[in-house]
């Protein structure tokens, strides 16, 4: 028995179907969200040389103990460089990494970076014995990686033994201190 299929779509037993939805069939893009786009947002950092369990506090404690210390949105908008190692006492290791970008406005900046795992496994950056960190304050909009000198002298450093994990806290202290009379003297 040869059945006609325009008959069986349109017949009275045919299944009723949903019209179907007028937008690409390419998956959503995903929205992440800006942290930089909160309204108490005003101070801007970079960090980099992050170890895993840094990165880490950075995601669940920065935004409520620092609220107003955000990542940078962009390269134009960081007031501070953070550079962290393990076990080492020097921040080469450590530099921003140049920025690529292109004549369409594509950048790579990205104000989270972890270890350089050619450098050192983030494993071996979570055991090190000894934390270190740098800041340095930028001019709003004078941030440029290519240009950052291994011989910049930071306004703020510290060194944390192992396990008390206030090498990070103290760095956003001292950013939020500083960072808090920058807003002040430009209001």
């Amino acid at each position: 028995m040869d059945v006609n299929p325009a008959i069986v779509l349109n017949g009275p037993r045919a299944p009723r179907l949903k019209a179907a939805v007028e937008e690409s069939e390419d998956y959503p893009d995903a929205q992440p969200e800006n942290e930089s786009a909160d309204a108490a947002c005003h101070i801007y950092f970079s960090a980099y040389g992050l170890s895993p369990s840094q990165y880490k506090w950075m995601a669940a404690n920065r935004k409520k103990q620092y609220p107003g210390v955000c990542p940078a949105p962009n390269l134009q908008s960081v007031d501070f460089v953070i550079l962290f190692t393990h076990d080492s006492d020097t921040y080469t290791g450590a530099m921003p990494e140049p920025v690529h970008t292109d004549h369409s406005g594509f950048s790579d900046f990205n104000p989270l970076t972890t270890v350089d795992s050619a450098l050192l496994s983030g494993a071996d950056a979570d055991k090190a014995h000894r934390e270190y960190v740098w800041v340095f304050q930028m001019k709003r909009g004078a941030f440029d990686p290519t240009k950052f000198s291994p011989r910049r002298r930071p306004q703020f450093t510290t060194v944390e033994s192992k396990g008390s994990g206030r090498a990070i806290e103290d760095a956003f202290n001292y950013v939020q201190g500083q960072g808090n009379t920058q807003v002040a003297a430009n209001q």
